[in-house]
């Protein structure tokens, strides 16, 4: 019996049952001012009263960045530029490493010079300014009358001091000799004009010293 009753449970539950219908469900409250709400949140609006307005126009990048007005080129013309050379060079290497031929001393460089074998410009300067010098100091030799005259007075001047040497004893007594040792003047003043007397009498040409110069450069 508890087998019947089982497998008349199973048969019984394998049966489809009809489902009932759906509830119905009432019509969604719509609101009658629905319409003058929807209008009056969507064209009353005040935007600047609170953070400004939600959407700003982006400037233009033409306003940002102006450009320049394109000038306009007259017809006809032509660029008259030389294209750049490449510079000679050479391979030392072989990986290929580069080096200027110009500067490699390969090339007779100085022997294309347009002013190879003349005389430097320093070294014409330097003769020049020899040449210069040179009429300079040949411009400023003693005259012959006045070295004559200058001789003259220098034979004079030491006959007058020879005198005066050999007539030294008779003309100042033993104290003024001692207090004033004047014959050992005398003897260096004669010595002095010989000296002169000599280079004047040796000397073809006598050369005057200029101011400013020293005493080395007024000598002969």
């Amino acid at each position: 019996p508890l087998f019947t009753c089982c497998s008349v449970c199973v048969a019984s539950n394998l049966l489809p049952k009809e489902r009932p219908p759906p509830p119905h469900k009432p019509k969604m409250y719509i609101s009658k001012y629905r319409e003058a709400v929807v209008f009056e949140n969507k064209y009353n609006k005040h935007a600047h009263r609170t953070m400004g307005p939600g959407t700003v126009e982006a400037p233009s990048h033409r306003e940002m960045c102006p450009q320049k007005p394109k000038s306009e080129k007259p017809e006809g013309t032509c660029r008259k530029k030389v294209p750049l050379k490449p510079q000679p060079a050479f391979a030392d290497t072989i990986k290929g490493d580069k080096q200027l031929l110009e500067k490699s001393g390969l090339v007779p460089f100085y022997v294309k010079k347009p002013d190879y074998g003349s005389v430097p410009g320093y070294l014409r300067r330097q003769n020049a300014e020899k040449e210069r010098a040179k009429r300079e100091y040949d411009a400023w030799p003693l005259p012959e009358e006045e070295k004559q005259k200058i001789l003259q007075g220098l034979k004079r001047r030491f006959h007058d001091l020879h005198f005066e040497y050999q007539s030294f004893p008779f003309g100042l007594s033993p104290l003024q000799y001692r207090k004033n040792n004047y014959k050992k003047f005398l003897e260096e003043a004669m010595s002095e004009v010989e000296k002169d007397i000599a280079l004047f009498e040796e000397h073809e040409y006598i050369y005057v010293g200029r101011k400013g110069t020293s005493e080395q450069d007024q000598k002969i």
